[in-house]
């Protein structure tokens, strides 16, 4: 048999195919039909089956005899991160009816299913979730669908800080060290794409992270201003819209965090737009809907979406060192963030 590695994309396709069929007998799935959607980092199928097993009617939030398959990446992320993220999407499902991606237990109960198969390198662990319904609006958002994100991750961050996780599982922190320092996917730790940076733009992102990191320090871990959040979820991603009510997906980078740093997250496709103000405002005024955010986070919303920029352009950095074939894709991002960067510093009196 060719070894993996050897074989063209459609040749790994095909072996990635096989393990799906075999994946879903683990849930009950005997026929299905199922059709690539992604292969990098994590390999989706979008999965259609009818009657599985101890499932109820969607009611709306999710397609019916639809699913999405993941077959998670080697080594990307711990096991115990993988089903923590799996636990709390159940929790917000079964306790908060919260629009998010539903896991589907394997008929042994478990989350996570591993196969071991025969031509493909490595124990493979897989999960099932329910299709959501919905559609991106990354090209036609509008304040109003800022200001139903900002109800929903109100609730996202409220439901986290009554649920508790269970004992002995962890994920990532998106921490001074989460943010500035540790590996995050690039093969590269950030501690080290420091030294690739720009001469030109490496004292200014430094001066804007020891910013952060006394804000940081300031603040502490405490619940009122720390706990589980998406990490990603963005009116240009992860975010669908269903007659009008917003529905999240792919926790898949979900970790530990600042509310605030979800909160620039959500800013960030916007952040160079003229219109930002409104966008903050719609924001900000669908979260207070929920949660009360004191005026001392609010006020550190961009500072933290500087943070972001700093910490995106150190993981391209060390990504396109590694692979420069990436370069041309991320040549452009780079730059724009940098000079985000660069004008928030020049507003906020830090070194440029």
């Amino acid at each position: 048999m060719k070894p993996f590695d050897e074989l063209t994309r459609l040749g790994r396709i095909r072996r990635m195919r096989q393990l799906v069929s075999v994946a879903l007998k683990s849930y009950g799935v005997e026929e299905a039909r199922f059709r690539l959607l992604r292969q990098a980092g994590n390999t989706l199928f979008r999965v259609r089956a009818c009657g599985l097993p101890g499932l109820e009617a969607p009611e709306g939030l999710f397609e019916q005899g639809q699913y999405l398959l993941r077959i998670h990446e080697p080594g990307y992320q711990e096991l115990e991160a993988i089903d923590l993220e799996l636990t709390w999407l159940a929790a917000m499902r079964q306790e908060a009816n919260l629009p998010v991606p539903e896991p589907v237990a394997a008929l042994d109960g478990r989350w996570l299913v591993s196969i071991d198969l025969p031509g493909i390198p490595e124990t493979r662990q897989c999960s099932l979730l329910r299709w959501v319904k919905g559609r991106s609006v990354k090209n036609c958002y509008r304040p109003h669908h800022l200001q139903a994100q900002g109800r929903l991750m109100a609730r996202l961050h409220q439901f986290a800080i009554q649920w508790q996780p269970p004992a002995g599982l962890s994920k990532r922190k998106f921490d001074w060290e989460g943010l500035f320092q540790n590996d995050v996917g690039s093969g590269m730790s950030n501690a080290d794409a420091w030294a690739l940076l720009s001469p030109l733009h490496r004292e200014t992102f430094a001066s804007v992270a020891e910013r952060l990191r006394d804000v940081m320090r300031d603040w502490g871990q405490g619940l009122d201003v720390f706990g589980l959040i998406h990490g990603d979820l963005g009116v240009d991603a992860n975010l669908f819209f269903w007659h009008g009510e917003p529905r999240a997906i792919d926790f898949d980078d979900s970790g530990f965090g600042y509310w605030v740093f979800d909160l620039a997250v959500a800013l960030d496709a916007c952040r160079d737009d003229p219109a930002y103000p409104r966008f903050r405002e719609a924001l900000l005024s669908g979260y207070a809907e929920f949660r009360s955010l004191p005026e001392s986070q609010a006020e550190q919303i961009e500072l933290f979406l500087a943070g972001l920029q700093v910490y995106w352009n150190l993981w391209a950095t060390g990504g396109t060192q590694l692979y420069p074939s990436m370069l041309p894709e991320y040549r452009e991002r780079m730059a724009q963030t940098a000079d985000f960067v660069v004008r928030f510093a020049r507003q906020a009196g830090c070194p440029v």
